[in-house]
């Protein structure tokens, strides 16, 4: 049995609690096959010793079953040359792909619909509010919002080495896969490859100095969640959902994910809590009520803030500007910048 056969078995050992394989994943360093003794050298960013512990059983389990007599297993973590972000509590990376980045949020939700872009938006310009420097980056390869929220038509300008110039507004830097496809592109791609164009983003887009990079996670936990944890020691993640029981448990496998690659999350964001009638001022939970105060104590993180429905939401969003900008002496606007106070004194207690 030669290199390639033992590769071929170790695509059916997935990574505990995801379905991508290890292989895809790009944790098999090396294979060394001598007659009937294969050693195998995996390279494993997760400080958690259970899944490094599961790991080594499951490759020893397959390759057993094929006949060798001898199976070895090393584990090993990834070199780092030029050190981790600031900040950064994560996996480990090989490199340090975004140097002038002092932290790395991500803004992740368990299922769609539940007002993800709309947090992540108004949460990077509430930092930019408060004299920070930041950019937005929109990683939803699946359907990009920022180009809307944004209300940006015009396309990155490509540097030399096919560096990409994030566009700047309201004085942040932003960055968005929208940007480069355009609104009639195809969202059909499949997992390598979504895993190679967030690489690519990740190493092509020149970034100034940052205090912050706000990320606009697609929803769920599939490739670009996953490449971006193994790319990336993130300073942590910011979990969206709304009241109801349905999307709450989206909310645990999301914040589960995140805690298997050692990601901290910092809190959750309930969205869409509430409903104030303009007219009389009668508050109706129309989604339930206590379900991200419930979560956030079950899963021992803050409940950051609770984002009621709202009109004006609609009206900033055809206007191309976040609520933070549109109305900043709304009630809303308030409450984001309340979120933005946490997240910042989180950061800096934990740096």
């Amino acid at each position: 049995m030669n290199k390639d056969q033992v590769l071929k078995m170790l695509e059916e050992v997935k990574y505990p609690g995801f379905s991508r394989n290890i292989v895809s994943f790009g944790m098999v360093k090396d294979v060394f096959v001598d007659d009937d003794s294969v050693k195998v050298e995996l390279r494993v960013t997760s400080t958690d010793d259970n899944i490094k512990k599961q790991l080594k059983q499951s490759v020893e389990s397959r390759l057993k079953g094929a006949d060798f007599k001898t199976v070895s297993v090393l584990i090993t973590a990834p070199e780092i040359s030029g050190g981790q972000q600031s900040g950064g509590n994560g996996a480990a990376t090989e490199e340090n792909l975004l140097p002038t980045v002092k932290h790395t949020i991500a803004v992740a939700s368990g299922k769609g619909g539940v007002g993800k872009s709309t947090v992540a938006a108004n949460l990077a310009t509430a930092l930019m509010k408060r004299g920070f420097k930041v950019g937005l980056l929109d990683l939803d390869v699946y359907g990009p919002s920022l180009p809307l929220t944004m209300g940006i038509t015009e396309v990155p300008k490509v540097l030399p080495g096919n560096k990409l110039l994030p566009i700047k507004k309201y004085d942040m830097e932003l960055m968005s896969f929208g940007f480069i496809l355009g609104d009639d592109s195809p969202v059909i791609w499949r997992g390598p490859m979504v895993a190679k164009l967030v690489t690519q983003f990740l190493n092509d887009v020149q970034w100034g100095e940052l205090d912050f990079l706000i990320m606009d996670l697609p929803p769920g936990t599939g490739d670009v969640q996953l490449t971006l944890v193994q790319k990336l020691a993130l300073t942590g993640a910011v979990i969206v959902t709304t009241p109801q029981d349905l999307a709450l448990l989206d909310v645990q496998r999301g914040a589960n994910m995140f805690n298997k690659v050692n990601t901290p999350v910092l809190g959750i964001v309930e969205n869409m809590s509430y409903y104030v009638c303009p007219e009389c001022g009668h508050r109706s939970e129309i989604f339930s009520h206590g379900g991200g105060e419930r979560e956030s104590k079950r899963l021992n993180v803050a409940l950051l803030g609770r984002i009621p429905l709202n009109e004006e939401v609609m009206a900033a969003s055809d206007k191309g500007q976040p609520m933070t900008i549109y109305n900043e002496s709304s009630e809303l606007s308030k409450e984001f910048m309340n979120i933005a106070d946490q997240l910042i004194a989180k950061v800096t207690q934990e740096a």
